[in-house]
């Protein structure tokens, strides 16, 4: 099912608990009150940060995009993800 939403990457959302432990949903903005958006953006491919089953919020810097194949861009979050938090 995540390989089939190319076009509407936030579609991963219900599925991203499954791929990452520790990690609830990606902030594709505004829906973490840290995140640098305060509005939420159903259209955005940007992912600005992770949020944990706790609510933690962690960044994930700049120009991180959802964009392509779905098993590339997740690879991308999973290397920004370990850079994050070195």
């Amino acid at each position: 099912e995540i390989l089939a939403q190319t076009r509407n990457v936030q579609a991963v959302q219900p599925h991203i608990s499954k791929c990452f432990d520790g990690i609830k949903m990606l902030d594709f903005g505004g829906q973490h009150k840290k995140s640098p958006l305060s509005q939420m953006d159903e259209n955005s491919q940007d992912i600005y940060g992770l949020i944990s089953p706790e609510s933690e919020y962690v960044t994930m810097g700049k120009n991180l995009k959802a964009r392509g194949e779905v098993e590339n861009w997740l690879m991308q979050v999973e290397r920004r993800m370990v850079e994050s938090l070195r």
